[in-house]
């Protein structure tokens, strides 16, 4: 025979699944312009010189859940050119499912050659993984999750 609930345990229990749906919903929301500080970042600040603007046109962000893409972010710069755009999303967009437990945040330079670039000693996303480092605990701080 089922356990039947209570009236009062039914109200706990959708009290707490709707602050709980809150509180996801704010991480989310504040994962999105994590993202888009660290795209900005590292968009504005690469210190290479983008001959074809499609190394910069990589750059950008995904959030995934439990291992399913939840949103792509911004790639590139407006005026980057779209195939260095798609070729970014579709990178970080590959890297989702290596993460199948919780909510991640993304953030790439999608190129095959952003790695050589770095290791020239350039910053190409450095300086926004720097920044994650600031932007992120404290978000989770101001959320109380941390």
């Amino acid at each position: 025979m089922p356990i039947r609930q209570t009236t009062a345990e039914s109200a706990v229990k959708a009290y707490l699944d709707e602050q709980l749906a809150r509180r996801r919903a704010a991480l989310l929301y504040n994962l999105s312009y994590v993202g888009e500080q660290l795209r900005n970042e590292a968009v504005v600040n690469g210190s290479y010189k983008d001959h074809t603007r499609h190394l910069r046109g990589s750059v950008g962000y995904v959030i995934a859940i439990d291992g399913n893409l939840y949103k792509a972010g911004n790639f590139g710069a407006t005026n980057s050119p779209t195939e260095a755009k798609t070729e970014g999303r579709e990178f970080a967009e590959s890297l989702v499912s290596k993460f199948p437990k919780g909510i991640v945040l993304i953030v790439v330079a999608g190129k095959t050659y952003a790695a050589y670039v770095a290791a020239k000693g350039y910053n190409v996303i450095d300086s926004a993984e720097t920044l994650a480092r600031t932007l992120v605990p404290q978000m989770l701080h101001d959320l109380g999750l941390k």
